[in-house]
């Protein structure tokens, strides 16, 4: 009877079940899972999805977690949260000018005025709060000089960007990046984020040649090798600048639209030290401070044979902004320049030399010490320019939600792009409840798309993730909506 009775309860406690909203059948997160993983699109893909609760660092869910995928720009997440946890949030750089020799009872500098750079990624730059242009900075500067008693210099202007190495450019970069503005790379002496303007103006036939106007700032020693030509109307800035570093030549190919004027197009400065030197020398010049010799670039003296002199005194010292916001910057606007910058500054200061390789071998250890298994983690820069890099979901997961709990997090994830509001996401999740809500760093390179960040549920909890698709079928812009929608499932977890 007992059994009888039990057989009979069975079912109908099933079907309670059922209608008790605790179904044992798939979440709305899992169910949305299951339909990215069978879009026709992945037939050929990698990707991989990971979920992680930020405060107990349990895995909600996940799909193929461990498996090496190319980052793209969700590679600076790691690079921040990196520097940030290393330096500090509150970390300045310092760049100042000084002289070496003496100034003597006339008022000249018998010696060179030295440039020193810190690899501050912000200087000359005012893109955030606590930032100047360089014209202000040169406009200091000056005053620092005259106020030393100089009033004019028996040697040259001397930039000297040694703190880190002389490789512009992250070897693993593409050729067709590194003459653009977002292939600037990093230097020891960056200003104006390594970046100029140049102005074309387009013919008024389609096809025919477009004319470079000028630049802004003039980069002195730069040439053009102008084959641009003039584009359907509205069809925007189509132009490929090509160069190698330390290159004046540059190779300017591509269409601008019909009917502009003055089109601007950004490029990478090629030689951000000497263009430091030579502007500051001309900015001297024109305020009646003469010098008897041409500036030049650490790197450059050490070329002539020219040994540069150690600094007797200093005249004045710009301080960055915090590192907490250049970070905010590194991320929301995705300035390959600054995450390059960051890499090599963490390994001048862990390892003692500011290059790439010493910055990536030195995040690597520091996540390897809270426990992170950095298997199948290939870093080549900063950036995540380079289609070689790979890191795995879990990995840039894991990243996050260790983040989270240090006392920098609230201003590093303020940092992230906010859904439908700022940064790579302000036309995404419209309308959906992760608007306003989810705050996610963006990638894109060709076949790449990725996010990582982190998203709050209605219950409160904090969940960090990242989500890599390579080598997808389509339009970059239906694979974004697609992974989107399964984004926007990870803010209406309930479980």
């Amino acid at each position: 009877m007992v059994r009888i009775r039990l057989l009979i309860l069975i079912p109908v406690l099933l079907i309670l079940f059922s209608f008790s909203g605790k179904s044992p059948t798939p979440s709305t997160l899992q169910r949305e899972l299951n339909l990215f993983a069978a879009d026709p699109a992945l037939k050929n893909a990698s990707w991989g999805f990971c979920v992680i609760d930020a405060a107990t660092g349990r895995t909600i869910i996940s799909h193929n977690e461990h498996q090496s995928l190319v980052p793209a720009s969700t590679q600076k997440v790691l690079t921040t949260a990196s520097a940030l946890m290393m330096l500090g949030a509150d970390f300045r750089y310092q760049t100042s000018i000084g002289y070496s020799g003496y100034i003597d009872a006339g008022g000249i500098l018998q010696g060179d005025l030295i440039i020193k750079g810190s690899g501050d990624p912000a200087f000359g730059s005012n893109a955030m709060h606590d930032s100047l242009n360089l014209g202000r900075v040169f406009a200091g500067w000056l005053l620092a000089v005259r106020n030393a008693g100089i009033r004019q210099i028996n040697g040259r202007v001397l930039a000297d960007e040694s703190v880190f190495d002389q490789e512009l450019i992250p070897r693993k970069w593409l050729w067709e990046d590194m003459g653009n503005y977002y292939g600037a790379g990093a230097s020891g002496l960056t200003a104006n984020e390594n970046m100029y303007t140049v102005y074309f103006q387009p013919s008024n036939a389609l096809g025919q040649p477009a004319r470079v106007v000028m630049t802004e700032p003039p980069i002195p020693g730069m040439e053009f090798n102008n084959q641009v030509t003039t584009g359907p109307k509205g069809s925007g800035d189509q132009v490929y600048i090509f160069g190698a570093p330390y290159q004046m030549l540059r190779t300017l190919t591509g269409t601008v639209p019909l009917g502009s004027s003055n089109f601007p197009v950004r490029g990478s400065i090629p030689d951000p030290p000497f263009f430091v030197a030579a502007a500051f020398s001309d900015f001297l010049s024109r305020n009646d401070i003469s010098q008897k010799q041409p500036p030049l670039s650490h790197r450059l003296a050490a070329q002539a044979g020219t040994s540069p002199g150690a600094v007797s005194r200093t005249l004045s010292s710009w301080s960055s902004p915090a590192l907490a916001q250049i970070a905010a910057r590194t991320n929301l606007s995705s300035v390959n320049t600054f995450a390059e910058n960051l890499v090599k500054t963490v390994g001048s200061h862990a390892k003692g030399e500011g290059t790439t390789a010493a910055g990536n071998e030195a995040i690597k250890e520091h996540w390897k010490k809270f426990g992170l298994d950095v298997d199948g983690m290939f870093l080549y820069d900063g950036s995540g320019l380079s289609p070689s890099n790979r890191l795995t979901v879990h990995q840039l997961a894991k990243v996050l939600q260790i983040t989270a709990g240090q006392p920098f997090y609230e201003g590093f994830q303020v940092g992230l792009p906010l859904a439908g509001r700022t940064g790579s996401i302000a036309s995404s999740f419209r309308g959906t409840s992760s608007e306003g809500v989810l705050r996610a760093k963006s990638g894109f390179l060709a076949n790449v798309r990725s996010y990582a960040g982190y998203t709050k549920t209605a219950d409160g909890k904090t969940l960090a993730f990242a989500f890599i698709v390579n080598d997808y079928q389509g339009t970059p812009a239906s694979m974004r909506e697609k992974m989107t929608r399964l984004m926007d499932a990870i803010t209406r977890y309930n479980q």
